[in-house]
């Protein structure tokens, strides 16, 4: 199966709008509805998160999805119009036509062979090994080192082709008897610095003439011949010479369009991982290629289509600068891939459409069920209670929020496409002067809490008489966003 540097084109995450209020009292606004700095500072303060402004914002981006969601709701919005629709779905379809892309322009990459498979395996493009294990335990004394390594040296004199799979029913490794001391086949990398270094050392179908000494104890390996793992080697070539296609495929790409990274673009590449909403509307240049950039507000965009699961924005966060410069230089690849895509005319099809369109209105659907905002039953609540529908919706997802903060309902996720479908259609604001205020008023919370812990002494046992419930609830559960 080959594999699509931009798959994820397809991933779901959290959509933002940029846009603040300007009062610090209110964290958030959705349509007419609002989190105030108060409500969202007794959530973060008396959770067990972090007080940091960034989950402050990610449980105010949250609210905002979920009230938007509940506002088309409200408005009977199933948001169905087909250029709204391809509008929310540009990841799945850009995903689409860079596959097809791909499927065409790759044909032969897996059977360019730089040499035999047999040729490459011996010069260590993978290896397969068997080995008999004498373990030495951390902290282990120097005579029970000796001990060790001088029972190896009498496996290893004794040690040949014939009788090497026999030998492992000596060794320590759990399970070594059953299948014979067999690792398989291991890329680079894979096994501990020592042990590689020796297996490189050696030749296909040699035993060790030394021991090999590693953090697990004392080792003696047998080389595998390829004729013994021809046939595993072979789709671990072919996907090798994918891979070295692809990458010779991409440089060039990046080569013919003179990429260039400005000096500032990994400075820039953190501040947006830290903060996305802040630079959707950024136009200044990240990278320069022929005939176009690669902008703030893009590559926001491309950091929003990663699932959170992948920690993509954290890891950008800590990373080296090298390695940050090396995560744009892709975003531009992928750039220049679905230009190319584009230029092949690689298109969705009637049938791939219309496929996508469903499942957008299914999900839509869906997250009005998950949150009990159907239009249906918002209408029968107005007609009963009286009121207007959307501050009905409003406050149903207040409701919904309050006790999904304690974990008393499940979490929802509401899909990437319709996040995105929902806040370009409907206003919406993160306001930064007001998540400054909830981490003032969080650690005030957070110090009570932690006090009102303090005078209560230690938890009784779960079970024990008078134990009683946490005095503070427990923080939100993780958002799974990886669903489709």
């Amino acid at each position: 199966m080959k594999s699509y540097r931009l798959s994820v084109l397809g991933a779901v995450a959290f959509a933002v709008a940029c846009g603040a209020a300007s009062n610090p009292d209110v964290a958030a606004t959705a349509g007419n509805q609002q989190l105030s700095a108060a409500r969202l500072a007794e959530i973060v303060g008396q959770s067990q998160a972090p007080l940091e402004k960034d989950v402050a914002r990610s449980i105010a981006e949250l609210w905002v999805n979920y009230q938007l969601v509940a506002l088309a709701a409200a408005k009977g919005d199933s948001l169905t119009d087909p250029k709204v629709m391809q509008d929310a779905l540009w990841s799945n379809l850009d995903n689409i036509r860079v596959k097809k892309f791909y499927d065409n322009v790759s044909k032969g990459w897996d059977a360019q062979v730089p040499g035999s498979d047999e040729d490459r395996y011996n010069s260590g493009e993978a290896y397969a090994a068997r080995h008999i294990l004498i373990k030495t335990d951390q902290g282990a004394t120097p005579e029970q080192i000796a001990a060790a390594k001088s029972k190896a040296q009498g496996i290893l004199q004794q040690a040949t082709t014939a009788n090497f799979v026999s030998l492992t029913a000596r060794s320590d490794e759990p399970g070594a008897k059953e299948r014979g001391g067999d690792l398989g086949l291991f890329g680079k990398g894979m096994m501990v610095p020592e042990f590689e270094k020796c297996v490189a050392a050696m030749k296909p179908g040699e035993i060790s003439k030394e021991l090999c000494q590693t953090s697990f104890g004392f080792h003696i390996i047998y080389r595998t011949p390829f004729a013994d793992v021809a046939e595993k080697f072979a789709p671990i070539a072919k996907q090798r010479n994918v891979a070295i296609a692809e990458s010779t495929y991409l440089a060039k790409l990046e080569a013919g369009n003179e990429v260039k990274v400005e000096a500032n673009a990994t400075v820039k590449a953190k501040a947006i991982a830290k903060n996305t909403l802040g630079y959707m509307k950024d136009t200044d240049a990240m990278a320069t290629y022929k005939g176009g950039k690669l902008t703030a507000s893009r590559f926001a965009e491309w950091l929003a289509a990663y699932p959170p699961s992948s920690q993509i924005r954290p890891q950008l966060v800590q990373a080296p600068d090298t390695l940050v410069e090396k995560f744009v230089k892709q975003i531009v690849r992928n750039e220049l891939v679905l230009r190319q895509a584009d230029s092949a005319k690689a298109t969705v099809d009637t049938a791939e459409m219309s496929n996508l369109f469903l499942n957008f209105k299914n999900a839509v659907t869906q997250s009005w069920a998950s949150l009990g905002v159907e239009p249906s039953k918002l209408a029968d609540s107005a007609k009963v209670a009286g009121g207007d529908k959307e501050k009905i919706a409003g406050a149903k997802v207040d409701a919904f929020f309050g006790k999904l903060v304690k974990n008393e309902v499940p979490f929802v996720d509401v899909p990437y496409p319709v996040a995105r479908a929902v806040q370009k259609k409907y206003t919406f604001a993160i306001n930064e002067a007001g998540l400054d205020k909830v981490l003032e008023l969080a650690k005030g919370v957070r110090a009570k809490a932690d006090s009102s812990k303090a005078q209560q002494g230690p938890p009784a046992a779960p079970g024990a008489p008078g134990a009683a419930a946490p005095s503070t609830p427990a923080p939100a559960p993780a958002p799974d966003t990886t669903k489709k």
